[in-house]
């Protein structure tokens, strides 16, 4: 029954992808299963987020996600390795994660201390509220958003500059939020 199930939604998945915007009725067409099955297989695909779907009137259309889906058990881990500053906010605007060089780079004492606080406690959201908008900006059109921001850190006489990427990130438990990458390849060396 699982390898059954899988298949489905593969086959679900690659219509999405192929068509680019599609409804159940079509779906159901297509691979021969009826409507309810694959309003179901939909569902678990924009719960993992997957696939985003609009409405349009009465119809639901379903496109491929932007999204990235993220596990939190491998988020620290690998966030850790990065030389990338990242922050992942939930759609309440509170911290779920933030990588070791990030707090190093703020000079915070422990992330325990920050984590499920509101983003804009942190120093670089405080000191550049373009940040917190991009994250709403992000939240409501789920789609990745590019900008640049500068930020000063205490008892430097120099701003650092940054490429910051936004982007739409699903849990494991369906909740959505966005995964912010602060990018600089002079901090690479000092961090």
């Amino acid at each position: 029954m699982g390898l059954s199930y899988q298949k489905e939604l593969e086959k679900i998945k690659k219509i999405i992808k192929k068509k680019k915007g599609t409804t159940v009725k079509e779906i159901s067409e297509k691979i021969g299963i009826n409507r309810n099955a694959v309003a179901k297989y939909l569902d678990v695909l924009q719960t993992a987020g997957e696939v985003k779907v609009k409405k349009f009137g009465r119809s639901k259309v379903y496109f491929p996600s932007h999204s990235a889906p993220i596990s939190t058990f491998p988020l620290t881990f690998m966030f850790d390795f990065s030389y990338e500053l990242i922050v992942v906010v939930s759609n309440d605007m509170n911290i779920i994660e933030i990588n070791t060089p990030l707090v190093k780079y703020l000079n915070l004492l422990k992330k325990e201390k920050i984590m499920g606080k509101p983003i804009k406690n942190l120093p670089i959201a405080k000191s550049c509220p373009k940040m917190t908008d991009d994250i709403l900006k992000v939240l409501k059109n789920q789609e990745i958003l590019e900008d640049k921001i500068e930020y000063k850190r205490k008892n430097s006489s120099t701003s650092d500059r940054f490429l910051v990427k936004f982007v739409p990130t699903t849990f494991d438990d369906g909740e959505t939020g966005v995964t912010v990458i602060m990018s600089n390849g002079n901090l690479v060396k000092t961090l």
